[in-house]
C-alpha cells in the first residue's frame, strides 16, 4: 500500500500536471482566438481597399456624368464632393452608434468566441 507521504506526493504532482495543463490549454485558446481575429481583421481590410477602390472609381464616373449633363466638369466634381462633405457630417454626427458600438461589438464578439 502507499504511504501518507506517497499519496500526498501523488497528489502535489497530479495538480502541477494538472495546472501545468491548463496554462497550456489557455495559452492554445488565445492564440487561437488571436489569429481568429487578425484573418478576420486582414479580411475587412482587404474588402475596404477594394471597396474603396471600386467606390473612388464610381465616384469619378458619376462626377464626369453630372459635369458632362452641365456642360462643365468641375460642376460635378463640386456636386459629389458636397454630397460627400455631406455624408461624411452625417457619419461624424452619429459616430457613436453607427461606428463605435457596431465595431466595438465586432471586436468583442471576435475576442469572446
Amino acid at each position: 500500500m502507499y504511504s501518507t507521504k506517497d499519496k500526498i506526493e501523488r497528489l502535489v504532482a497530479s495538480v502541477s500536471d494538472i495546472a501545468e495543463t491548463k496554462a497550456e490549454l489557455l495559452k492554445l485558446q488565445a492564440a487561437g482566438k488571436i489569429s481568429t481575429s487578425l484573418s478576420s481583421l486582414v479580411a475587412i481590410i482587404v474588402a475596404v481597399v477594394f471597396g474603396s477602390v471600386a467606390f473612388t472609381i464610381v465616384s469619378f464616373g458619376f462626377a464626369y456624368l453630372i459635369g458632362s449633363e452641365l456642360n462643365n466638369l468641375s460642376y460635378g466634381f463640386f456636386i459629389i464632393g458636397g454630397v460627400y462633405a455631406l455624408a461624411g457630417l452625417l457619419i461624424f454626427v452619429n459616430r457613436k452608434p453607427w461606428v463605435q458600438v457596431p465595431l466595438s461589438n465586432l471586436f468583442i464578439d471576435k475576442i469572446i468566441r
